[in-house]
């Protein structure tokens, strides 16, 4: 008898479960009467602190396709996405704003992309931050991005494949090999380095092209205060600093023209006071694939100078970002931070680290592993 009161038990609770997940969600609304909220911009707005947040989401079309050109909707015709905006002096205002425009409900709980714009003021950042932590639908995972472009170029622009914008980053950003650089940044790594001391913050930069929507940029941020923005060239010196290097390329004209391409890098960082000054070591392990050689194979003498070439260079490189850093006060590897951990007390002599971070004396230790040509990785 009691086994069977249990049974019974047992399919009332799986019964009361599948229906509470096929009802869409836990407060019980139907998915048919909602907006799946899949990427959202955060803009000026058109007064002094007002700010103007874009909703992108999947139209019939978009959701009845997996190439954007489906069958769904009024004959698989129309794009596959679609926005509603909302502007208002807080990210509540904005959002009933945009909810007013429409009888569905806006809802994030899908969403995978959010992209700030640089011509965000620091204290709006901090509001905008400050109120996605608050939002209960909202998980803390989807991707982080800065742009310049208006939100509708960014997610309007035609990619390889015809899919809905957002997921589109979604697979860019977590591939590790589907970009040249590991830029992706979620919401929560944000957070943390938005309210931790002495790291700041650096956001991938999606800049739509004629090609489609390019990633090998990065917006540098002091606090909350977008500083500038670094092009492709600072971008790869950042990602070998900071072991995000994923497909970068070398090239030695001078050196029987080797060209070295898949330079993965893995960083470690010391940090030690001296005084009223900072050393800070950054060691780095590099992997390069040896692509060419003008003498068709290599000698074990060509890799050992190709070896110190890669590491020269490299190094030079790494200094060369790390010196523009310390000119914007911005510090992108978290100097401060290591150092709040490793030595807390002499952290703390430093009142603003921010005016500290430029007179840290850096060194670059690089060593090099090179796959020669043939080999199976």
């Amino acid at each position: 008898m009691i086994r069977r009161i249990r049974r019974m038990m047992a399919a009332f609770l799986v019964m009361v479960t599948v229906s509470v997940l096929l009802s869409g969600c836990w407060d019980d609304m139907p998915l048919d009467t909602r907006t799946l909220v899949l990427a959202m911009g955060f803009y000026p707005g058109p007064k002094p602190g007002e700010v103007t947040v874009d909703f992108a989401f999947p139209t019939p079309t978009g959701l009845t396709s997996s190439n954007g050109s489906g069958s769904g909707g009024s004959g698989g015709k129309g794009p596959p996405s679609d926005t509603l905006s909302g502007t208002g002096y807080t990210l509540a205002q904005a959002f009933s704003a945009a909810q007013a425009k429409t009888n569905r409900d806006l809802y994030l709980g899908h969403t995978i992309l959010l992209v700030f714009s640089t011509q965000l003021s620091a204290k709006t950042l901090k509001l905008l931050e400050n109120a996605l932590e608050r939002i209960g639908t909202l998980d803390k995972t989807p991707f982080v991005a800065a742009a310049s472009a208006p939100f509708d170029k960014v997610v309007a622009v035609k990619m390889t494949q015809e899919e809905f914008p957002a997921l589109y980053f979604e697979e860019l950003f977590s591939c590790a090999l589907c970009t040249q650089f590991g830029l992706g940044v979620r919401l929560w790594q944000m957070a943390e380095r938005l309210t931790t001391p002495g790291v700041d913050l650096v956001l991938p930069e999606i800049t739509p092209t004629s090609q489609g929507p390019a990633v090998d940029h990065i917006a540098v941020y002091r606090g909350y205060q977008y500083v500038r923005s670094f092009g492709h060239t600072e971008t790869a010196a950042f990602a070998l600093a900071t072991g995000k290097s994923r497909k970068t390329s070398l090239f030695f004209p001078q050196h029987w023209n080797a060209e070295f391409n898949f330079v993965n890098t893995s960083m470690h960082l010391a940090v030690t006071p001296k005084g009223n000054t900072v050393d800070a070591t950054v060691s780095l392990k590099a992997t390069e694939t040896l692509e060419s050689i003008s003498t068709g194979t290599e000698s074990t003498h060509q890799l050992a100078v190709l070896s110190q070439a890669s590491s020269a260079a490299i190094g030079q490189r790494v200094l060369q970002f790390l010196d523009t850093t310390q000119k914007n006060e911005a510090d992108v590897l978290g100097v401060g931070r290591q150092l709040s951990w490793t030595h807390p007390e002499a952290f703390k002599r430093f009142k603003n680290w921010h005016q500290e971070y430029p007179h840290v004396h850096f060194t670059v230790k690089t060593t090099v592993k090179i796959n020669k040509m043939g080999d199976i990785k």
